[in-house]
């Protein structure tokens, strides 16, 4: 049975070996961003351009990942719920997405899909290292994973949503705007012709 030294090391080696995971997750992020949109292509049958319209996609997913393999790294220091760049790049994702004319279920799924990605990436990499974690700091660096991309993913959700709110708020004023202004234009013609089937309906009328 180890000993209280040899524990210590096992944990700092665990340790070790999650720094090293979430650093590559930083140097292979194109990479990774790749599987992303490969994957997706493959869950969804259809042209890519159907799908993403433009290619600005591309550019905020590797952002993304970027800084998700930081927070593994520096889950305290580099906190990513209060991260105000990586959040706006993650609202700009919203923005993009709902002038692509996404779904919102879309939106999610990308996320979903996001988020398997990584975990595949932890499991090939502890592999390819030939390491071991501790049950507990595999848990722990899985955990920090999902928790990042739950971050990020509601703050693109929350301005995918607020811009299609914003959307419908702003179809209902303009069709409000159009039947009171055809209603104010059909009042004048209808208004005449209610008054000559009046006079039609008259008996006392000449030719």
């Amino acid at each position: 049975m180890p000993q209280s030294g040899q524990l210590d090391e096992l944990v700092d080696f665990a340790r070790e070996a999650s720094d090293t995971i979430a650093e590559r997750m930083r140097a292979e992020h194109l990479t990774l961003a790749g599987r992303w949109f490969e994957r997706l292509l493959d869950l969804l049958p259809v042209d890519a351009r159907s799908i993403f319209p433009t290619e600005s996609l591309l550019d905020h997913i590797p952002t993304l990942i970027l800084e998700i393999g930081t927070y593994l790294r520096e889950p305290e220091e580099g906190a990513i719920s209060s991260n105000t760049a990586i959040l706006d790049k993650a609202r700009e994702l919203g923005a993009l997405r709902h002038e692509q004319k996404a779904s919102l279920h879309q939106v999610l799924r990308e996320y979903q899909v996001l988020g398997g990605v990584l975990v595949n990436f932890v499991v090939e990499e502890s592999a390819r290292l030939g390491v071991t974690p501790a049950p507990s700091e595999c848990v722990l660096l899985v955990s920090r994973l999902h928790q990042a991309v739950n971050v990020l993913s509601q703050s693109t959700v929350e301005a995918f949503v607020t811009l299609y709110t914003r959307t419908i708020a702003d179809q209902s004023e303009r069709l409000e705007q159009f039947t009171s202004m055809a209603a104010h234009e059909w009042r004048q013609p209808l208004g005449a012709l209610r008054f000559g089937v009046g006079l039609l309906g008259q008996a006392n009328l000449d030719a």
